[in-house]
């Protein structure tokens, strides 16, 4: 057992009263004797109970300045390990080249506005019920995509990017999915007879925004200039018209024009990638569900003929 770790048991075995033990802790990682990195990776895989309380522990926690510098001393320490310059301006850069200083607070207006007008996703009143719902919101999604990349085999493209679009406005809808489970013991009180989210625009941007402004693993398997051009898409009415040309037969030039003449594979193939990255990215809260999407996104990458290079998880 770590260090870490069992001057964690040791005080909760302890007679100290919860208040000592919690600044007895606040006292050994400031101190360096206990690393604020090991205590937010303390909960065993697959403990979906213990995780949610290492994680409002670890929030309390780095409510303290002293312990906030702390994880900002280990957090170089170990990028410096990695061979990574912790000094490394790249991501300022690219959050600047996606227009990251006007996105992303209408995105953070976007997310408060959700969980303060619309009616919360887990109504369920134990943890247990609240687990069980979260599982199945989740799982629909997961399946949502799988469906679309067995259609993407089948060549049925149409119908494959409208459910990886499907899936995109589903993970924008559920952008505080894990909020709720992790930090609310009940529903939240909303006035009124609210519904969640309907308007696609906002579910597009909510989803693409947040997963995508700074995501260097989907800059590198699409492209950055796709990636910049599929913000612009979420964030305008471009990915709304693409989900309807995906369903209807139009007439275009004076002639009937179906939904398979609109969508090409590349066209699906893009879509299709980015909803499987953006549900890892987004909905992957825990570590052992993300390791699970991120398996299933790197399959249908190989699949469909990427190179390794690409898809390789760094």
């Amino acid at each position: 057992m770590r260090d870490g770790n069992r001057r964690m048991k040791e005080a909760s075995d302890s007679s100290l009263e919860p208040r000592d033990t919690f600044e007895t802790l606040v006292g050994d990682i400031v101190a360096g004797r206990v690393s604020i990195m090991d205590v937010m990776r303390s909960a065993p895989a697959g403990d979906y109970f213990a995780f949610v309380q290492q994680l409002r522990l670890s929030r309390m926690l780095i409510a303290d300045r002293r312990v906030l510098d702390r994880l900002t001393i280990e957090m170089r320490e170990k990028m410096i390990e990695a061979g990574v310059n912790p000094d490394n301006r790249d991501i300022g850069k690219e959050l600047s080249r996606k227009d990251g200083a006007r996105r992303f607070p209408r995105l953070l207006e976007e997310r408060s506005n959700a969980i303060n007008t619309q009616p919360s996703l887990l109504t369920g009143t134990t943890f247990e019920t609240r687990l069980e719902q979260y599982k199945t919101l989740i799982s629909y999604v997961e399946k949502l995509w799988s469906d679309a990349c067995q259609l993407f085999h089948r060549g049925n493209f149409p119908i494959a990017a409208f459910l990886s679009i499907l899936v995109i406005e589903e993970v924008g809808k559920l952008t505080r999915l894990a909020e709720e489970l992790i930090y609310l013991d009940e529903p939240l009180p909303i006035a009124g007879n609210p519904s969640v989210e309907k308007n696609h625009r906002k579910k597009h941007f909510i989803s693409v925004m947040s997963g995508a402004l700074i995501n260097a693993r989907l800059d590198r398997i699409l492209g950055k200039n796709t990636v910049q051009r599929v913000l612009h898409e979420a964030e305008s009415d471009e990915l709304e018209k693409t989900r309807q040309q995906c369903l209807y037969i139009d007439i275009e030039s004076g002639r009937a024009i179906t939904p398979a003449a609109r969508i090409t594979e590349l066209r699906a193939r893009e879509l299709t990638i980015l909803a499987g990255e953006l549900m890892a990215e987004i909905l992957g809260h825990f570590p052992w569900e993300f390791q699970r999407m991120i398996e299933n996104v790197v399959s249908f990458e190989r699949s469909i003929g990427l190179s390794e290079k690409k898809i390789s998880r760094r």
